[in-house]
């Protein structure tokens, strides 16, 4: 039954107030596991593998992705051919979806830090053999700089917050390596750069140093999650993001409900969402 519940909840995205149904379903089918829990599921063109014992898991098995409004802003400005850099893959949720519409004429460039994580974005990749071309995934995070970090978790039970800051009741997970997108965007040959998307809990400010050159030559399209919070825990404000980008003369949208955007108003950014930042 959870099976069919589950294939059910993923096509409610496709309705308004879909969520809260599928909130219900989970809430009925789901369970507590202390182990690992794998799920293997198809639904819109890609295969996935998740662990349910994980609160991203959880949310890609029940609802197809753990959060819908980028992907909806993604498949309106993503075109076939287009060039994607997914910095802070995890297990390849955006990348996949970027893949299937780019297709075999684009590229997706996965960068993923985490070893654990990593093994399971190339497991998904192979998931999906019709994207494997398209997808190159990197093991690597991304800063300012070139060297060697510690990065930590402050849930383990959450994959999608692992962090290089620190805070009370984090927990180490290991070193990563790390570069900077500008060194490696060189290394493969400076191709055009459509569309750049950065999810790294607080990192993403020297992330946007280290691809400033980048940036200035490509000008792509950036996705950002901002967390004010993490923002802070790595000694920046919010606004410090917004006012790099608009020296390159982007502007920005937050991303809400079902993709659509509104216009950006600094002062009042909330403590936690996506923006869209285009020139």
């Amino acid at each position: 039954m959870e099976i069919l519940a589950a294939t059910i909840s993923r096509y409610l995205y496709i309705i308004p107030g879909g969520y809260f149904l599928v909130q219900v379903l989970k809430k009925l089918f789901s369970k507590k596991y202390e182990n690992p829990e794998w799920r293997t599921f198809s639904f819109r063109g890609i295969t996935m593998k998740v662990d349910i014992s994980k609160s991203m898991g959880l949310a890609i098995y029940w609802r197809g992705a753990h959060d819908w409004r980028p992907i909806f802003a993604m498949e309106k400005l993503l075109q076939k051919g287009n060039t994607v850099v997914d910095i802070g893959a995890n297990q390849g949720e955006y990348s996949l979806w970027s893949a299937r519409i780019v297709g075999k004429e684009g590229k997706v460039y996965a960068f993923e830090p985490l070893s654990s994580i990593f093994g399971r974005l190339q497991e998904n990749i192979a998931l999906n053999p019709d994207l494997q071309k398209t997808i190159i995934p990197v093991h690597l995070g991304l800063s300012d700089k070139k060297g060697t970090l510690k990065l930590y978790s402050s849930d383990l039970s959450n994959e999608g917050v692992n962090t290089l800051y620190k805070e009370e009741g984090s927990v180490f997970l290991e070193d990563i390596e790390l570069s900077t997108l500008d060194q490696e965007w060189e290394k493969i040959g400076n191709p055009k750069l459509d569309l750049l998307k950065i999810d790294v809990e607080g990192a993403e400010l020297p992330v946007l140093l280290g691809a400033e050159k980048t940036i200035a030559k490509f000008l792509p399209i950036i996705f950002l999650e901002i967390n004010q919070e993490a923002c802070k825990a790595a000694g920046y404000k919010a606004s410090d993001i917004l006012e790099f980008l608009t020296k390159f003369g982007y502007s920005f949208e937050l991303i809400g409900l079902r993709g659509k955007t509104t216009k950006v108003i600094s002062e009042k950014l909330p403590g936690f969402c996506n923006i869209i930042a285009k020139k």
